[in-house]
């Protein structure tokens, strides 16, 4: 069986750091997105992470 989609292009993994509690985790940002939905597995709280670290 064939697919005929083609897979998200990703760009590097980058290090981020919780806004809420500052833990550090490594995430495979699309590199065509310049914001980041992300959760926290630590303080379980949702976020929208910006290049360059901006909060």
């Amino acid at each position: 069986m064939s697919h005929s989609s083609t897979p998200a292009k990703t760009g590097d993994r980058v290090r981020i750091s919780c806004p809420g509690c500052g833990r550090h985790d490594f995430v495979a940002w699309p590199a065509n997105q310049d914001t980041y939905a992300w959760k926290c597995f630590n303080c379980e709280k949702s976020f929208e992470l910006h290049k360059g670290g901006k909060h």
